[in-house]
This record gives C-alpha cells, structure tokens and sequence, in this order.
C-alpha cells in the first residue's frame, strides 16, 4: 500500500456501538468487523482526503508511547477495511486505486 494513497470509507458501512463492542457493518451485506478503539479512529479518519501517511502521523502523536508499532496497525487495519470491501484508495490525482496503488481497472 502506497502512504500516498487516501482511504475513504465505502458508502453505506457504519460503526455502531452495540452491548459495549463497535461493530462495522454494512446493512445490506452479511460483513460485519469487530473494532477496537483504534481501529474505529481509523475509521474516522478514513475520508478520502487524509493519506494514510497523515492518519499514521495523526495516530502516532496521539499515541506517543506506541509510536513504532502506529504504522503497522494502521496499514494492517486498513488492509483489513480493504479486505471486506468497507473502504477503497484515492490517488494522488483524485483517481481510484487499488490497495497496492495500482489504478482500479475500468470495465
């Protein structure tokens, strides 16, 4: 995965609290992703317009005494929002892209 690229959240997946665990769900698909409280940051942040450098950055100042193992979560989250279709790449020219950066085929 390209840090350049901007993950943006898939229309129609919500984060929902439910009996004290977040859930990630898409109301029409049977998908549904436990989250712990990072991985729902991540989330949040996923709006096309923030890197994933800059959520890496983001995370990595808020959590200070963790900061070496930020950028491992991050993508390992991410490739697992990827994975289950709740989010997709932005490009740096505002194209979609897969996950490994490669623009997503037409067709």
């Amino acid at each position: 995965m390209e840090l350049s690229c901007k993950p943006r959240q898939t229309p129609d997946f919500r984060l929902e609290r439910l009996d004290g665990e977040l859930l990630l769900y898409h109301p029409g698909q049977t998908t549904i992703m436990y989250c712990n409280p990072t991985a729902s940051l991540i989330w949040g942040l996923c709006d096309g317009q923030r890197s994933v450098q800059d959520i890496v950055a983001l995370l990595s100042a808020a959590y200070e005494q963790a900061a070496a193992a930020v950028a491992a979560d991050v993508e390992a989250t991410l490739e697992q929002f990827y994975q289950h279709g709740a989010i997709g790449y932005v490009g740096e020219d505002g194209q979609v892209v897969e996950a490994a950066g490669r623009q997503k085929k037409s067709g």
